[in-house]
């Protein structure tokens, strides 16, 4: 792998960015974003659907558990609701602190209740606990793979979950002390199509693509449902949850695909001054079929014209991929982190206006890797791309 991007490097990517924009003839407008909205007025529980006993508002935090510290004999779950009803997310961007001191709790979503008069839920399930474990995915009542902290997973019906990629090195943010089990966390959950990414902290933890469509019923594959809060069954549980936020995406999305296949450059066009600057690394896998490294493609920085994705997308289309650099410009309050050099970085295109994200940070002064409405990665820069993929916008507002 090379070494990460200079300063000196970084100046060649942006020129070229916004050379590849000249191309087009177009200029980098972003396009309109949902803001965000509180789920919790911070005085009481109106808008959701509590247990009796198990849930109430203590210094103005959402906080589950028997209020004398008694053991919760079976895990409950609180709806959040609308309108006296249960309330549907489908795209969403869902942010919330949290604190817990034993035990585990979770924040469902894309979820259905097994029965309309209880608390009892299944479906995706973003892992809350006092140790390392905050930031996978579970899912509770349901059928599909658990994807473990670190790792980009594709399920597919009859073949179950494959992990494909890594998306953080588990030994690294635990280095990092990404969770401190004694202090507030942020949980961060982003849901588009069938793509869904979790944080911890800003430090991705999870990219999870669900194929699995085998089957008609609630326990395959959700592409809508409810959001709720998670009690867990424990001695002395108590589990605290403060501002709540949601954003909903407008857009109705297209399946993701990882638009590399971990083993070469089949669906990338090469630049036709200096091909020989691209090259692609393969993953590689033990004998059990577990993935031991993972690919990636890689630049030694040489040519003027960009590697272009040679897909067929659309004009509206989200791109996201993890690129090495640790020198790239730093903005204040960035809300995520890079991981170990890995930074990531997210365009959201429509109709060729693209809207740029570096490491969770909406970054304007960052032009887009688009030519003439293509993913175009640049040649000058000598840099490694891993978990490339594309999430098609099959309509937007």
């Amino acid at each position: 792998m090379t070494s990460p991007i200079s300063r000196i490097a970084l100046r060649w990517l942006v020129l070229l960015c916004i050379a590849a924009w000249n191309v087009t003839g177009q200029t980098p407008v972003s396009a309109k974003e949902p803001e965000f909205q509180s789920l919790f007025n911070g005085q009481d529980l109106t808008g959701w659907d509590p247990q009796p006993g198990l849930w109430r508002v203590v210094d103005g935090c959402i906080e589950g558990g028997h209020p004398d510290g008694g053991r919760v004999e079976k895990s409950s779950f609180m709806p959040r609701q609308k309108d006296g009803q249960d309330a549907v997310f489908r795209n969403f961007h869902f942010r919330a602190e949290f604190w817990i001191e034993t035990s585990n709790s979770g924040v469902q979503y894309r979820s259905y209740r097994l029965h309309p008069k209880t608390w009892s839920v299944g479906g995706y399930q973003y892992e809350v606990s006092s140790g390392l474990s905050t930031g996978f995915l579970y899912h509770q009542n349901h059928s599909g793979p658990n994807v473990s902290v670190g790792n980009s997973v594709i399920n597919v019906a009859g073949q179950g979950g494959q992990v494909v990629g890594q998306v953080a090195d588990q030994k690294w943010l635990y280095q990092q002390k990404f969770r401190v089990p004694t202090e507030w966390g942020r949980c961060d959950i982003v849901c588009r199509g069938n793509h869904i990414a979790h944080f911890v902290n800003g430090y991705p933890t999870v990219e999870f693509i669900d194929r699995d469509e085998s089957t008609p019923d609630r326990k395959r594959r959700n592409d809508e449902g409810i959001l709720a809060l998670q009690i867990h069954s424990a001695d002395a549980f108590r589990v605290r949850y403060r501002n709540l936020y949601l954003k909903e995406f407008p857009d109705r999305f297209g399946d993701a695909v990882r638009v590399f296949n971990d083993t070469d450059l089949t669906g990338w066009k090469k630049p036709y001054d200096a091909p020989e600057a691209w090259s692609a690394t393969a993953s590689t896998r033990d004998e059990r079929g577990s993935l031991k490294s993972f690919g990636y493609l890689a630049c030694r920085g040489a040519g003027t014209q960009p590697l272009v994705l040679d897909v067929n997308h659309g004009p509206a289309y989200v791109f996201r991929c993890q690129v090495t650099g640790g020198n790239w410009p730093a903005a204040k309050d960035a809300p995520l982190r890079e991981v170990a050099g890995w930074n990531l970085l997210e365009i959201t295109v429509r109709n060729g206006k693209p809207a740029v994200e570096f490491n969770g940070l909406r970054r304007d002064d960052l032009p887009a890797f688009v030519q003439n409405g293509k993913v175009a990665l640049p040649s000058q820069v000598a840099a490694e791309y891993r978990n490339l993929v594309l999430i098609p916008i099959e309509t937007a507002e």
